[in-house]
């Protein structure tokens, strides 16, 4: 994890070189610094040629060796930004010259000796021989043929039969030559694979046939050596031949023999576990175009290297079993022919279900659970009620080897981000914003010119995907991730290796807490049960680290206040404890000048001496109850929230911005502000944060609010001003208009909003749908969300033209009736999703959307609009998309 290391260190010391504070580093420091900055610099190219040398198929790097050299160069980086960090709390106000001679010469020899050795490694990798006794041996034709020939393969027959019947067909006008199946390790491609190549049917049809495993590092001379000596028969070569097989030659002479042998005739070959983009341009384009359907059939973990050996329409994505096919594989591996006794039966259903669909984990821990004596109820129990039961546990550990290279082999920014998923508990839906702050602040997300936080996050969680180590729980309508996470033998794997390189330290037990090996030197510790906290022994534990950068409180909340250890953490960039309550504001963040995100759970006022957290980007406060009563009135922020300039993302529950006071109260990096009221949507507020992006606003209306109070509309008058907006959230706590003495007089027009918007919800206001066409003409707009009448009356008319981009319609809880467009052109040109929920007294729906729609759902809604939306359906234009219609009532 050196290469984290080295872009944390750049990203702590870059600020320093520019910074506006006059005398934080005087000329003679920031000469210094700078020197190193380039050292660490030029440290960072070295480490990313490990990318360009693992993805070259003729370099056997010792990755032993590389890895030992990584922990050195991971060290020595930790150790200098340690100290630099350390006087950086120590003189808060200024860096003297050569407080830090000692420690910048002695990184810089070891950075160099380090870089050099570095360099030997990757430009004088393992010769041919010694490579090959680091990897396993290739599988051999008749090791393919004899392990498990006899064994059925259970589930993923859907998929095998569209694979058979493409490796089957016999048109001649069929140009596929390549086939793939894509999927995380562990998935049953290969198992899948060597199913099709025994297959009777396509046996059949094949003359000549191989099956050959490369793996993330093989010898281009030896895999065409394998796949000849497979595919020939005695009567394709001479004995001339036969000598060049087996003998040490050049791979002209195998290149020939082999397409002598498959020249003219059908063939499959089978190339298992390929890592690298251009196996198809080393190996296929070798394979003669006979134009009889023959076949080349790739497995890889790569979804990009599937993409570029095969077309789309002949690249397979091997799926998860579903709960049946689990149940059986599970069951099979465990009892065989047996019937599994029947009191066992549930028990071992939740077993299945546990293993998450993943083949090699149902097949590891029936392993386990077929070698025990104890196939008691009781047992098969226990271990169906907890994924970190030993037996789960023993499995992820014998599968670590094979997903290991999954972590290995990724490009290296992208295993921080990896690992760093791992710090949320087991199978937890982490939401994409959550990662965008934390991954922002850690230190260790890189970004391009221009480039934001949210597009960084989104391009490296997507290469994770791609890579088959991170899943999708929940997308947006315009397919970006709104929570993701890992599979558990991923996590487990995360969390040893990270462990390990001192990367994190989860934390769960007392006994975790008391293996002061696997603490010290930990860059982050994840708390996971905060009950910890009040042991003694665990306190002073998590104490002793005092290099750690992240306080990560991931465990269930806990309603009861505990100590935590803030004054001995002193270089904490991120304290995450909103699974914490505290009764008073933790007096120890003072000296946390180094904190750049904070989050609690504290029901107080935030105090004025916030704003010595001088490096902080995002605040977080949530209240522990959530319901309080209220006046309507909510309290203000100090007036010193204005010094904080670095600010980012400011979320305090239930409290405003105060009118600034001063020409130099501004919050130029402020890109998010959450859960104000009106009192914050002031025009003095809003030009001094120039730049915000997102807003949420919290309109509460008071129980004594007379009809006539409009107060808590005037949040909208000066939103226009805002020019960078581009997410708008407004709701209303109680609106009036809910009640069945809905005022008779009308409401607050709507004011006119900024053209930026894309996102805009509303709720609880009460418009008329007249005042649509203030929202309906916004250029940019793109999703929109209308709750808890947002928008009341009868009837709602749409004109052609409006809502140009519009993709995302929601419509929930509202008394509309009638909703029609005004001609029989089609409107909505770009709606790709429609949601209709709790609208009882909708009866009319229209039916000529344009083209991109895809999705239509009603929930809770008048059966008369089901009919429209099934109009819609079957309209011809949509018929032939194919449109999602759901539909639920709760009262089926």
């Amino acid at each position: 994890m050196a290469y984290a290391a080295v872009v944390s260190l750049m990203q702590t010391m870059k600020p320093l070189l520019q910074s506006t504070r006059v005398s934080i580093v005087p000329e003679s420091s920031r000469e210094m610094l700078e020197f190193v900055y380039e050292q660490v610099r030029s440290l960072k190219e070295v480490l990313e040629k490990l990318n360009g040398s693992m993805s070259s198929s003729k370099s056997h790097i010792d990755r032993t060796g590389v890895n030992a050299l990584d922990g050195e160069i991971r060290d020595a980086v930790y150790e200098f930004e340690d100290a630099l960090e350390f006087h950086l709390c120590n003189r808060i106000l200024q860096i003297h010259p050569f407080d830090l001679k000692q420690d910048i010469d002695s990184f810089t020899r070891k950075a160099n000796e380090t870089k050099a050795a570095y360099i030997h490694e990757l430009h004088y990798p393992l010769p041919p021989e010694e490579s090959e006794e680091e990897e396993e041996e290739e599988e051999s034709k008749e090791e393919v043929e004899e392990d498990d020939e006899n064994e059925s393969m259970i589930g993923l027959s859907d998929q095998f039969e569209k694979i058979k019947a493409k490796l089957m067909r016999s048109s001649e006008d069929d140009d596929v030559k390549t086939l793939s199946l894509a999927g995380m390790a562990g998935i049953g491609k290969t198992a899948l694979a060597k199913k099709l190549y025994r297959d009777p049917e396509i046996s059949g049809l094949i003359e000549r046939r191989a099956f050959v495993t490369l793996g993330p590092k093989f010898q281009f001379e030896h895999v065409l050596r394998d796949i000849t000596t497979q595919a020939i028969e005695r009567e394709d070569v001479d004995d001339e031949d036969l000598q060049i097989i087996e003998g040490e030659t050049s791979s002209d002479a195998l290149t020939r023999i082999m397409r002598k042998c498959l020249t003219g005739r059908r063939y499959l070959i089978v190339l298992d576990d390929v890592w690298n983009f251009k196996v198809n341009d080393q190996f296929v384009s070798l394979f003669p175009e006979n134009n009889n359907c023959s076949r080349v059939l790739f497995t890889t973990r790569l979804v990009e290297v599937a993409k570029y050996n095969s077309s789309w329409f002949s690249k397979f994505d091997v799926r998860f079993l579903d709960k049946k096919e689990s149940w059986e594989l599970l069951r099979h591996k465990v009892f065989d022919e047996t019937p599994c006794p029947h009191e066992l039966e549930e028990a071992g259903k939740k077993i299945a279900e546990n293993c998450e669909g993943i083949p090699l984990t149902i097949v590891t821990v029936a392993d386990i659970l077929s070698r025990s004596n104890d196939k008691t109820l009781e047992y098969w129990n226990m271990v169906a009620a907890d994924k970190q039961n030993s037996v789960f546990v023993d499995a992820y550990d014998q599968m670590f080897e094979v997903l290991y290279p999954s972590y290995e082999y990724l490009p290296q920014h992208l295993k921080p981000c990896f690992l760093y998923m791992a710090v949320f508990p087991q199978n937890y839906e982490i939401p994409f914003y959550k990662l965008v702050k934390l991954w922002n602040t850690e230190g260790f997300l890189e970004m391009g010119f221009l480039e934001t936080p949210e597009y960084a996050t989104w391009s490296n969680l997507n290469q994770l995907y791609m890579n088959n180590v991170a899943t999708v729980h929940k997308k947006s309508l315009n397919d970006i991730t709104k929570t993701c996470g890992l599979h558990s033998p991923f996590w487990h794997l995360c969390n040893k290796e990270a462990t390990k390189i001192k990367f994190f330290r989860g934390l769960n037990t007392l006994d975790h807490c008391l293996v002061q090996e696997d603490l010290k030197g930990q860059r982050r510790l994840c708390i996971r049960n905060n009950v910890l906290f009040g042991i003694k022994h665990a306190y002073d534990s998590i104490a002793s680290v005092s290099t750690v950068r992240s306080l990560l409180c991931t465990g269930p909340y806990h309603q009861y206040p505990v100590p935590v250890c803030l004054e001995y953490l002193r270089l904490l960039r991120i304290l995450d404890a909103l699974t914490i309550l505290f009764y008073e504001f933790p007096m120890q963040v003072t000296n946390l000048v180094r904190l750049r995100y904070l989050s609690l759970t504290f029901n107080g006022d935030i105090p004025d001496f916030i704003s010595k957290l001088w490096n902080l980007q995002y605040l977080i406060v949530h209240r522990c109850m959530s319901i309080v009563e209220s006046d309507g009135k909510s309290p203000y922020l100090p007036m010193e929230i204005w010094d904080m300039k670095e600010l980012k993302h400011l979320h305090v529950m239930g409290s405003d911005l105060p009118d600034p006071n001063c020409e130099d109260s501004l919050l130029p990096n402020l890109s998010t502000l959450l859960d104000v009221s009106p009192q914050s949507c002031t025009k003095d507020v809003f030009e001094r944060i120039p730049n915000l992006r997102k807003l949420g606003i919290r309109i509460e209306s008071a129980p004594d609010n007379n009809d006539d109070d409009d107060e808590p509309l005037c949040c909208f008058d000066h939103i226009s001003n805002l020019d960078n907006l581009e997410t708008l959230k407004c709701a209303t706590v109680n609106p009036r208009i809910m009640l069945s003495e809905v005022v008779a007089r009308p409401p607050t027009p709507l004011h006119f909003l900024p053209s930026s918007l894309v996102t805009l919800s509303l709720s609880g206001f009460g418009f008329e749908w007249k005042e649509m066409s203030k929202i309906s003409s916004l250029p940019n707009l793109r999703v929109l969300k209308l709750k808890r009448y947002a928008f009341r009356g009868p009837n709602w008319e749409v004109c052609h033209g409006e809502f140009p981009c519009l993709q995302y319609l929601l419509i929930e809880d509202t008394d509309l009736k009638n909703w029609t467009f005004r001609s029989r052109s089609y409107y909505l040109p770009r709606l790709e999703s429609l949601v209709v929920r709790h609208c009882y007294k909708l009866e009319d729906i229209p039916q000529k959307f344009g083209s991109h729609l895809k999705k239509i759902e009603l929930v809770d809604c008048n059966p008369l609009a089901l009919d429209c939306v099934d109009l819609v359906k079957t309209t011809a234009r949509y018929r032939a998309r194919g449109v999602d219609l759901s539909v639920r009532y709760s009262w089926d």
